[in-house]
């Protein structure tokens, strides 16, 4: 139960941080009729994936594999966040507490959920155009990520429990873009631009979740703190499962082992990893990513991407040259 007053304290600083995050959503975004499809699959974008992830070309079959696995994984789970988020708006309608006033939960909130299903669309196009496959498993779990949210907990316990759960994969999919980015710094790859443009999206997304983390988590009580962490750990265990029906129904469809010795999902899997086991400290209080970066998780994630950190404000222009990213596996 939340009483009158509980959230008087951040209010104030939860719409202003949502007004100048979503500032610019109707410019810098993403959508589907963006990009030339053609381009999505030609015999130099293989090459350019199999480098991304093997660090070298010759490993086109199993990059393809690899991501197309992870980005209609990725797909589906954009698509569930979108839809908890419009459920979430829905139980909010009737709440006139502080934060819930105005135009700036609502209009962020609605940018979150609508840019997510874009993505969902646009990745799943990625996936057709690069493979020819479209991984379609168990209808996606979708029914069981969606009856974790369908609680009589407060909606805010909820909002900040999914972009706690969004929060991971969004971080790890960030240091791939870093790593695009400083492998083709012009751009000229299709795939960097989808990274790319995905990212001017993602970034809003990380802030909106700052601000759940940060702002609206610690004025919860500790009853609904606790709340938020087994919502997060069922969601987590769902999407967990997903991740492997997704793998095993993309090694049936492409007939390819795409994880033994792929360097790219092994610093995946440990990013997760790290990010999801050090969000959470013992004591309930929530970091963000670039606040648990300990000497060995940033340079594992700078021999990866160039960039020794993942969202912090002031990293560097990324250098033309970083000659180690291309032999990164070899």
């Amino acid at each position: 139960m939340t009483t009158p007053d509980q959230f008087h304290g951040t209010a104030d600083a939860v719409r202003t941080e949502l007004a100048s995050v979503t500032r610019l959503a109707h410019i810098n975004t993403f959508h589907p009729g963006a990009f030339d499809w053609t381009e999505a699959a030609t015999a130099d974008e293989l090459d350019y994936v199999s480098t991304v992830a093997y660090g070298e070309p010759g490993h086109e079959k199993q990059a393809v594999a690899y991501l197309t696995k992870e980005l209609a994984q990725l797909a589906e789970i954009e698509r569930h966040v979108s839809t908890v988020m419009a459920m979430v708006m829905g139980e909010l309608h009737d709440l006139r507490d502080p934060i819930n006033v105005g135009h700036e939960l609502h209009n962020a909130l609605s940018c979150f959920a609508a840019e997510e299903i874009q993505h969902a669309n646009t990745f799943y196009r990625y996936v057709r155009a690069l493979s020819g496959a479209e991984p379609r498993v168990d209808k996606a779990l979708f029914d069981e990520r969606l009856d974790v949210f369908r609680t009589d907990d407060h909606p805010y316990v909820k909002l900040v429990a999914l972009c706690c759960s969004a929060y991971v994969g969004e971080s790890v999919i960030t240091v791939f873009e870093h790593r695009t980015d400083a492998l083709d710094p012009q751009r000229a790859r299709f795939f960097t631009r989808l990274l790319h443009t995905h990212g001017l999206d993602e970034a809003r997304h990380v802030k909106i979740d700052h601000v759940a983390m940060k702002l609206i988590y610690p004025a919860l009580t500790a009853h609904q703190q606790e709340r938020v962490r087994e919502l997060l750990a069922q969601i987590e265990e769902l999407n967990r499962k997903l991740a492997e029906t997704f793998q095993a129904a993309t090694e049936e469809i492409l007939a390819v082992d795409f994880t033994t010795g792929n360097p790219a999902a092994a610093v995946q899997l440990e990013m997760t990893k790290a990010f999801g086991s050090k969000v959470f400290a013992a004591d309930g209080t929530l970091h963000t990513v670039d606040e648990i970066l300990d000497d060995e998780l940033s340079d594992m994630i700078t021999a990866f991407s160039g960039v020794g950190r993942v969202h912090a404000a002031g990293i560097p222009p990324l250098s033309p040259k970083v000659p180690e990213l291309a032999g990164v596996g070899q």
